[in-house]
C-alpha cells in the first residue's frame, strides 16, 4: 500500500478540495498537483469535525474554508464561504 498523501504538511486519509463552489473529494490514485494544475481556483482544505460544526452552530461565527472567522451564513473577505455553507448545512 502506498504513503498516504499530504495537505499543508499533514498526512490526510483523502484529499478535499474546494472547487467550483463546492467541496470535492479527490479521486483514489488523483494528484493534488495535478488537479490544481486543471483547476487553478481550487483550493485544498481539511474539512472540520462534526464536533467543530456543532460549536460553530452556536457560536457567533464560524470558521470560512480558507480559516478567516465569519458569520455562519457569511463569506470572508476573500470571497469563500463558511464551512457551514460550503458544506449545505445553512
Amino acid at each position: 500500500m502506498g504513503a498516504k498523501p499530504e495537505v499543508g504538511g499533514k498526512t490526510v486519509e483523502k484529499i478535499n478540495v474546494y472547487s467550483e463552489g463546492r467541496i470535492r473529494t479527490l479521486k483514489a490514485g488523483m494528484n493534488l498537483a495535478e488537479y490544481l494544475a486543471k483547476h487553478p481556483g481550487a483550493i485544498p482544505v481539511e474539512v472540520p469535525t462534526m464536533d467543530e460544526l456543532q460549536g460553530w452552530s452556536s457560536d457567533s461565527g464560524c470558521d470560512a474554508i480558507d480559516g478567516c472567522w465569519v458569520e455562519p451564513d457569511g463569506e470572508c473577505r476573500h470571497g469563500f464561504p463558511s464551512w457551514l455553507v460550503a458544506l449545505g448545512m445553512i
